[in-house]
């Protein structure tokens, strides 16, 4: 796809991987769209992209995980910019802890902004994107996704949907031009790290940033970073011993995520 011109949205673009995306594409003369729940941050980086070189930037405070305001953003973006060519899926949130005492609002909110926000974006762009039989629609996910992370349960369970939401939907569109892409980040340096228990080496947001904007050009089914490829190719295999190795690293980086029984020697409570 050619990108000079292209009207292009990105949800979660205030800080991070959406930060670092909104200014790539800036650079490549996109026009942008960009939601965050943020709007002074969101205003800052409309700043940066338009000094980069974006002929057209606008900006839409809107929480993805509600409805109403995730189909607002893309309805405003298509008024703005009079097409849809590429949606970044970027919003998303965590929770990390034990499973059993993660509270009903965290749940609620992981779910409804990790998942249903990219489906309600993604409904709502479709349409247009059908009508000019062009379009790319890309998802972040995580490597979460294919590589579940404990303590990071619901996160990881959401992600896991968003692959089977991503690779279904391809399957679907084959055949009208709307291309569908899902890109696994590995540890990603930003404000937001999920990851913190993998192991592996860390990449910068605009790293993963290209890793996007390359996608779009060249849409391609999955993007996946070292060492996110091997964990998804050995995980039939290995995927039993891993599940424990993590809780295991997990638990000896962050004690405080133990609980009574698992607490090694060192860091064992004392009644």
């Amino acid at each position: 796809m050619r990108l000079r011109g292209a009207a292009v949205l990105i949800t979660g673009a205030s800080s991070g991987i959406g930060e670092a995306t909104a200014i790539e594409f800036a650079r490549r003369r996109a026009r942008l769209a960009l939601c965050a729940r943020r709007l002074d941050r969101l205003q800052a980086v409309a700043e940066k992209c338009r000094a980069a070189g974006a002929p057209a930037v606008t900006i839409r405070r809107a929480d993805v995980s509600r409805r109403g305001e995730a189909r607002a953003f893309v309805a405003a973006a298509l008024r703005d910019l009079d097409r849809v060519d590429v949606l970044v899926n970027n919003a998303g949130t965590g929770w990390t802890g034990r499973f059993h005492e993660m509270p009903e609002e965290a749940v609620l909110e992981v779910v409804n902004t990790n998942l249903l926000g990219v489906i309600w974006t993604t409904q709502a762009a479709l349409p247009p994107m059908l009508a000019q039989r062009a379009g790319v629609v890309i998802n972040v996910d995580s490597n979460a996704g294919v590589r579940a992370l404990p303590y990071s349960d619901v996160y990881s369970a959401t992600k896991y949907a968003l692959t089977g939401l991503g690779h279904a939907l391809r399957g679907e569109l084959s055949g009208s031009g709307v291309k569908v892409v899902t890109v696994y980040p590995y540890i990603t340096r930003t404000d937001f790290d999920p990851n913190s228990g993998a192991v592996g080496p860390a990449y910068s947001a605009t790293f993963v940033a290209a890793s996007i904007v390359r996608a779009a050009r060249f849409p391609r089914r999955d993007v996946m970073h070292f060492p996110g490829r091997l964990a998804h190719i050995f995980e039939p295999l290995l995927g039993g011993p891993l599940d424990h190795l993590l809780g295991e690293i997990r638990r000896s980086r962050q004690p405080e995520l133990a609980g009574p029984g698992d607490l090694p020697e060192h860091v064992a409570e004392i009644d």
